[in-house]
Formats: C-alpha cells, sequence, structure tokens
C-alpha cells in the first residue's frame, strides 16, 4: 500500500507570511475592442515576507471561480517555492468573481447577461498580461529605480481551472513568464463529462437536487476526503443499519461546514439573479458558453442520477441566462489546443483518483521542457500538489514535489520568454 516512506526526509517546516490586499483600478474591460477604454478595479494580494528586492522573481498566482482568498493557508507549496527562490508572491482574483466585479453597481445587476460578454477565458488571461506589465512597470521598477525595460522573471501557478489558464498564459503570453505549474489543469473543454466522478428544501428542481447529492459524494473524493466519506457509512453498512442518516451526517460535517457548500449554491434559481446570483452565476456562465464541463449521467454505474443529464444542461443555461446556443467547447479547444496544448516549460501533474484527470495532461507532450506527471497514489486527488507538504503525504506525491522545485530551479533561473 503506497505510504510515506520511513526514515525519508522530513516535510519543510510551514511558511509564515503576511499578506496585503490591494486593487488595480485600471484594469481593462475589453481587451479586444480598442475603441472601448472602460476599466474596473481588480482585487490581488502580494506578499513579499521572501523576496529578495528587486531582483527575486514573482510567482504570479491565479484565482479562479470563487472569491479569492489570496493564498489558501491550506494551499502553501507555492510559498514553499517562494521562499527557496527568493520571489515575491501576487495572486490575481478573476474578473466576475469575488469582488473583482466590471459592473459593481450597475442597475440592471453586476450579472447582468449582457455584461457576462466579457466573461470569458480569453479576456481573463488579458488580464493577467496586463497586470503583469502594470505591476512590472509600476511596483518593481518605479518602485526600485530600475530601467524601464527591466522585466523580473515572472513563474505562474493555479490549480484546477485557474490550472488551465496557467498553462494557456505560457502558450499565449511565453514573452511574460519563465515557467509555469498547472495543478490538475482542465485544458480540455467537454461537453458532456461524464468520467467517474443536505438540508435541501430550497430545490425545486429535481435536477439541481440530484447534482447537489452527487456532487456531496463526488467532490470530497476529488478534494482527498474519500476516507473520510467510507469511514462515515461503512460501519452503519456492515452494521446492517440505515447507511443514509450517516451520510447525511457527512454531508453537513464535511462537504458543508468544512468544504464551504451549501444546497442554495445549487438552487437554479438564484443563479438566474444577476444582482445575487454570485460566483454560482459567473462560473456556470463560463460553462455554458465556453468551457461545459457539464457532469451528466453515464447510462450506468454511476451515483449520479439520470436527471443530471445533457437536457437539464441545456434547460439550466437556457433558464438562467435565456441562451440556446450550445457551449462552444470545440472552439475553445482549437483556440487552446485541448490537451495538446503547445506551451514550453509547463508543469503538468493530475492526482491518479481525480475525477477531473482526463480533462487535463496526463501523457508526455513534444513540447520543450514540459513534465506530465500523474501521482499515483491511494488519496491523490485533484490540486494535491498545491497543499502544504506534510510528513504524512504518500511517497508518490512527495516525489512528484520533488520534480516540481526541480522545475521551479530552471524556472527561476532563466529569462522570461518561449
Amino acid at each position: 500500500m503506497p505510504s510515506k516512506v520511513q526514515g525519508s526526509e522530513a516535510a519543510p517546516p510551514v511558511p509564515t507570511y503576511n499578506q496585503s490586499t490591494e486593487w488595480y483600478d485600471g484594469q481593462t474591460l475589453d481587451h479586444f475592442n480598442m475603441q472601448d477604454a472602460r476599466t474596473y478595479s481588480q482585487r490581488f494580494f502580494v506578499i513579499d515576507d521572501f523576496w529578495k528586492a528587486p531582483s527575486g522573481p514573482v510567482i504570479l498566482h491565479i484565482c479562479g471561480e470563487y472569491t479569492c482568498p489570496g493564498i489558501n493557508p491550506a494551499r502553501l507549496f507555492p510559498l514553499e517555492m517562494a521562499r527557496e527562490h527568493g520571489a515575491l508572491v501576487v495572486s490575481v482574483e478573476h474578473r466576475f468573481f469575488g469582488e473583482s466585479q466590471p459592473f459593481a453597481g450597475d442597475a440592471a445587476g453586476p450579472l447582468a447577461t449582457p455584461h457576462l460578454a466579457y466573461a470569458n477565458s480569453r479576456q481573463a488571461l488579458a488580464d493577467l498580461a496586463q497586470f503583469t506589465a502594470w505591476f512590472q512597470e509600476t511596483r518593481i521598477n518605479a518602485a526600485h529605480g530600475l530601467p524601464a525595460d527591466n522585466f523580473n522573471t515572472w513563474i505562474v501557478v493555479g490549480g484546477s481551472y485557474p490550472g488551465a489558464l496557467a498553462a494557456w498564459y505560457r502558450e499565449k503570453f511565453p514573452h511574460l513568464s519563465a515557467g509555469s505549474h498547472s495543478a490538475s489543469g482542465v485544458v480540455r473543454a467537454v461537453l458532456n463529462y461524464t468520467q467517474p466522478l443536505l438540508n435541501a428544501s430550497g430545490l425545486t428542481n429535481d435536477g439541481d437536487f440530484f447534482y447537489l447529492v452527487a456532487d456531496s459524494m463526488a467532490e470530497p473524493v476529488q478534494y482527498a476526503h474519500r476516507d473520510e466519506l467510507c469511514n462515515a457509512v461503512t460501519p452503519a453498512f456492515s452494521a446492517g443499519k440505515p447507511v443514509l442518516p450517516a451520510y447525511v451526517q457527512f454531508v453537513q460535517e464535511v462537504f458543508y461546514a468544512r468544504m464551504g457548500n451549501s444546497a442554495e449554491d445549487y438552487n437554479s434559481q438564484n443563479m438566474a439573479d444577476p444582482v445575487t446570483g454570485g460566483n454560482g452565476r459567473s462560473w456556470w456562465w463560463f460553462k455554458c458558453s465556453e468551457l461545459a464541463y457539464w457532469q451528466v449521467a453515464p447510462e450506468e454505474g454511476s451515483i449520479r442520477s439520470s436527471a443530471v443529464s445533457y437536457a437539464y444542461h441545456r434547460d439550466l443555461c437556457f433558464r438562467v441566462f435565456g441562451r440556446t446556443a450550445l457551449p462552444e467547447v470545440d472552439a475553445t479547444n482549437v483556440y487552446y489546443g485541448s490537451n495538446k496544448t503547445a506551451g514550453t516549460y509547463t508543469f503538468f501533474d493530475n492526482g491518479s483518483q481525480d475525477p477531473w484527470r482526463w480533462a487535463g495532461v496526463q501523457e508526455q507532450l513534444p513540447v520543450e521542457n514540459t513534465v506530465a506527471n500523474v501521482i499515483e497514489c491511494d488519496g491523490c486527488a485533484h490540486c494535491q500538489s498545491l497543499y502544504t507538504p506534510a510528513d504524512s503525504d504518500p511517497a508518490e506525491l512527495s516525489a512528484d514535489r520533488d520534480m516540481l522545485r526541480a522545475a521551479y530551479k530552471v524556472w527561476a533561473g532563466r529569462s522570461n520568454g518561449p
């Protein structure tokens, strides 16, 4: 059974750090229309505890479909790399999520469907490029009296959808970074995603309810809570007792309380509100327009109800956004290259028990200095390599991080570029 090798090197001490919250007030709303001069305020976070100013590298940490906390206290591997390489860490919130709302205060609602025309991955990548240039110019060069053409080494990192953004950023803007860590990066847009993957009285749509039931099992497995789920229900099953009460307790204590979910997150009526729809509305727009990741029920062998079907997803996109067109997943894959994305100096890793690994890069690509690694271990799940290293980590996960450390060393020692 895979386990930490006895006597192997202990995990490094957990980094301690201070994080400041700041705003970039000049972020462009539409990067692809030169006649549109509108801007918005984008939130970002800075950690400079480890920076060897002013020449040390910069780690650009990408946030995704949630309210950005900066660096997640449970995912401190990027800070370990910052400490090792004397790097500055900058974490950027994604447009239309959290407090980075281009149409905040708008009478029609900040997430009115016409506004969401500016919510897509291409605009988000252009945000990162513009932010990088602005931060380099103002916060590094001007602040430290460096030449205008000075450009520090930048390294990008993200997990899951931000992991895809990290890989795509290396592909589309190679001159602005030296390397990229794409942890569980879902680079392949998929319409129907059928791979293996309560207090819900407010859910009036059967599909919404069954989506909640399926995710309350699938997400704990995805985020390394599989053993807790099994330990919660197995004793009751083995004793011939009803399993449902034990399962409900697990949902309440883990899926809701610890993982931050709620039944209301699955209420498509709430998502339809452009004022209060929040991050769920924004993320479903991405799924309905360009990425899909529709988690439909396969024909057999799944906990996901047949009510969570292709038709349910199409209906949800229509009910929430009035959208009848299918998500443009083929165009997305053509634009970025799907799981054959061509960015150099990129490290892809996926956990062997992550149901989303099939949307990522699992095989070595014929691209310079790019690594693809599947972490084959019991309990290795979604974005596992980003988590804070611990002595109890499986040997396979530690080996993956050793490969990552070697990649960071290469990236930190080179200039930005292809």
